[in-house]
């Protein structure tokens, strides 16, 4: 194969130091391009500037701040930077754990699934907040060094999180699920007007199922799960004669 046409983003900001280790790693296997927001945009998940217009700055040779979302970002460099698709879309590392229903907000998993959109070979990757990222480093050389063995469908991504301390390895798992505690909490400015916080200060439990991201990680490993875009629950669609009772049966 000819060099390797890279795009990087995040959703932690072009300056984060997550993107930078991301970029050093990935510049060992082809021509690395970031395209990366100019500021934080954690946790705004698939969104997309569609009413607002957008502004690329370069800082560099193939260094762009952009001041849209994490998916503006994938879409302006596929579309406007690159002259053609990258062959490879990396997002994060992300400074925090992307795992269970985490991948539904998390601007760094949709960037990556924005990149699989637009046809390129595409994943995400979080550290945990008190991660190393010197310690990752040699982890994901390994794992850009033979991702392309382990091809995946169309429409999917790979989401890997990295623990805190030393990898044990990587270990392949689906997704956890977990709590936020304090999710809305109620609070009043100087002036007595009540303002609302989103996220609380306690940070999720995860219930660490046998098999899931979350176990991996918090054993020590690099979880890493395959995603993919379609979200139809096959359960209910093997039940189409229930269906047709149900909704077009002639008694109401």
């Amino acid at each position: 194969m000819s060099k390797r046409l890279i795009l990087l983003t995040n959703d932690d900001g072009l300056w984060a130091p997550g993107l930078a280790t991301l970029a050093r790693v990935a510049s060992r296997f082809g021509r690395v391009v970031a395209v990366a927001p100019d500021r934080n945009r954690s946790a705004i998940s698939s969104a997309l500037s569609l009413h607002n217009i957008l502004r690329l700055h370069a800082l560099g040779e193939d260094r762009y701040a952009c001041d849209g979302t994490p998916v503006d970002c994938v879409l302006l460099g596929c579309r406007s930077v690159l002259d053609r698709v990258p062959d490879w879309v990396l997002s994060g590392i992300n400074h925090g754990l992307n795992l269970g229903e985490d991948v539904f907000y998390s601007g760094t998993v949709a960037a990556a699934f924005e990149g699989r959109l637009q046809g390129a070979r595409a994943a995400a990757f979080s550290i945990h907040p008190k991660g190393d990222l010197a310690e990752a480093e040699p982890w994901l050389e390994r794992f850009l060094a033979r991702w392309e063995a382990m091809d995946l469908p169309t429409n999917r991504i790979w989401n890997l999180n990295f623990p805190k301390g030393e990898p044990a390895g990587f270990r392949l798992c689906g997704q956890d699920s977990r709590q936020y505690h304090d999710v809305v909490e109620k609070r009043a400015d100087p002036r007595g007007t009540p303002y609302f916080w989103i996220g609380g200060d306690s940070g999720p439990t995860y219930a660490r199922g046998k098999g899931s991201d979350a176990e991996a990680v918090f054993e020590g490993w690099i979880s890493t799960t395959p995603l993919h875009l379609d979200l139809s629950c096959q359960e209910t669609l093997g039940r189409s004669g229930a269906f047709e009772q149900t909704f077009n049966g002639g008694d109401s």
